[in-house]
């Protein structure tokens, strides 16, 4: 029986199914296809069910030493491994950049203080933004960004803070929807950011903040992407000169992290979103727990069964302001800890890079529409090579149908 002669509902729900790679295989299946998923709709759909079953789950390592800054490593897994899968080369839009943040398969990363780029690795497209580099404006200046999904106008944002000296903190909104950037008219509230690092959730991006020369007293500050309003929370633990706090994103939930250096890591979660008395302690990595050194651990994600929690390993803890050195700023292990043993044991996997950041993914057909990033070997490829490439792709999706 034809495919024609299958009802489209019945094909649709099969191929919201498929991973990302066999999705962008069957584009060049029929027209009928390439219309079907590249549909706004069916890559929502498509999402939704990646968001659902964890499918195509992705670490994205950017690598970060002085020789080989820029390159980027995937692996993917299933379960929670301790020994991950060997990492396969890959090569980002942007050379000598840094990752800003993810949101559902999509990779923000910045490149110096102006030039963004939103990147899907799965499907190897991006987007880059027209430039906001302020005009009339000595070279000493800050900006800071931030990238978030707009739930309210299914729309994928950045978000931009630019402050020059004592003037007020300028605000723009890039959307990806319009493709274009647009000034926020929303005054920045009265107080001081005390971390130049933002954590991007639920449509909302969300900073360390105090009153003026007034350190002691740390609320968090909230920006809706979608109303354009600020709103302020109390956190859940008071600041000490001893500890450093940060803001994450984790596992559905706004994140608050308290370190003390070499001494504990102590994790808070908002059950729930906008609740004060909603922040709970879900877990305290203590000095005993490892049997290393630490300074900062990062929570990137949980297992399927939330019992471990993936840590990325930081050497300098210290928020830095958009002017940073990556060859002293980066992490270099993976660790899975867990939550009830109290134990942490690091990702030993010989063919991950010295020192990277990390970015993690889910299958998305996001951004199916954007430029296609070219390996630099395939650049200088002759015809023939090309030939051989097609030759091997067809041969791929031969195989693959035969196995299936």
């Amino acid at each position: 029986m034809s495919h024609s002669h299958i009802p489209p509902e019945l094909i649709t729900n099969i191929l919201s199914h498929l991973p990302v790679k066999s999705l962008a295989r069957f584009l060049c299946v029929s027209r009928q296809w390439y219309d079907l998923i590249s549909d706004s709709g069916f890559i929502k759909k498509h999402l939704n069910r990646s968001v659902e079953t964890n499918r195509d789950r992705t670490i994205i390592l950017l690598e970060h030493d002085g020789s080989h800054c820029g390159n980027g490593f995937s692996f993917n897994f299933d379960d929670d491994e301790d020994q991950f899968c060997n990492a396969v080369k890959m090569y980002p839009p942007l050379q000598h950049c840094d990752i800003l943040d993810c949101c559902d398969g999509l990779v923000c990363l910045l490149k110096g203080r102006e030039e963004v780029v939103i990147w899907n690795p799965l499907l190897r497209k991006y987007r880059k933004l027209p430039s906001e580099k302020p005009k009339g404006v000595p070279d000493f200046w800050l900006s800071q960004f931030a990238f978030c999904h707009d739930h309210q106008n299914d729309d994928y944002k950045v978000l931009r803070l630019f402050q020059y000296n004592d003037l007020p903190i300028e605000i723009k909104v890039y959307s990806l929807k319009s493709q274009r950037w647009k000034k926020v008219e929303e005054p920045w509230p009265n107080k001081e950011i005390c971390h130049w690092e933002s954590a991007s959730f639920n449509g909302v991006v969300h900073w360390l903040v105090s009153d003026f020369g007034v350190l002691d007293k740390e609320s968090l500050l909230a920006f809706d992407l979608a109303s354009e309003k600020f709103k302020l929370y109390t956190t859940p633990v008071s600041p000490d000169v001893d500890q450093e706090t940060r803001l994450e994103a984790l596992g559905g939930y706004l994140c608050f992290v308290v370190n003390v250096y070499g001494e504990y890591n102590d994790v808070w979660v908002m059950k729930e979103y906008g609740v004060e008395s909603s922040w709970t302690q879900i877990y305290k990595i203590e000095k005993v727990a490892v049997p290393w050194d630490f300074e900062y651990y990062k929570p990137l994600m949980f297992s399927k069964n939330r019992k471990k929690v993936l840590l990325e390993e930081h050497w300098n803890s210290n928020p830095f302001p958009i002017e940073y050195d990556v060859e002293k700023i980066h992490s270099k292990n993976l660790i899975w800890y867990d939550i009830e043993k109290k134990q942490g044991k690091r990702v030993q996997n010989w063919s991950f890079p010295d020192a990277f950041r990390t970015a993690t993914c889910i299958g998305s057909l996001l951004l199916l529409d954007g430029d296609s990033v070219i390996d630099p070997w395939q650049r200088n490829a002759s015809p023939s090579e090309g030939l051989n490439l097609l030759l091997k792709a067809v041969d791929e999706l031969e195989n693959e149908m035969l196995e299936g």
